[in-house]
């Protein structure tokens, strides 16, 4: 599923350390709500959500986000707690 132009500004927005920095912790949540609903897609770090949300660095977060737009946009995801902490990553991350 490709990325609108907004999307691929707003990632490039979050490759900023600080930015990243300041939405770490809503990127932590919304990788412990795809841990929990064993949601599997295509991931190339080999460590399960969890994981990669106790060890998220602020490198990680545009790779999160760009996770969250997925998420968000896909019509292959039902559960309502992952889509809204997708939701809410992209309009925290918006915001800064």
């Amino acid at each position: 599923m490709p990325l609108d132009e907004d999307a691929k500004k707003l990632i490039r927005k979050c490759e900023d350390r600080e930015v990243a920095t300041q939405g770490m912790g809503a990127c932590q949540v919304m990788l412990q709500e795809m841990d929990k609903g064993n949601v599997v897609m295509d991931e190339e770090s080999g460590q399960s959500y969890l994981q990669m949300a106790q060890n998220i660095k602020a490198e990680d977060v545009p790779k999160v986000l760009k996770i969250a737009f997925l998420v968000r946009d896909s019509s292959d995801i039902s559960d309502a707690n992952l889509k809204n902490s997708a939701a809410r990553l992209i309009r925290a991350m918006e915001m800064l």
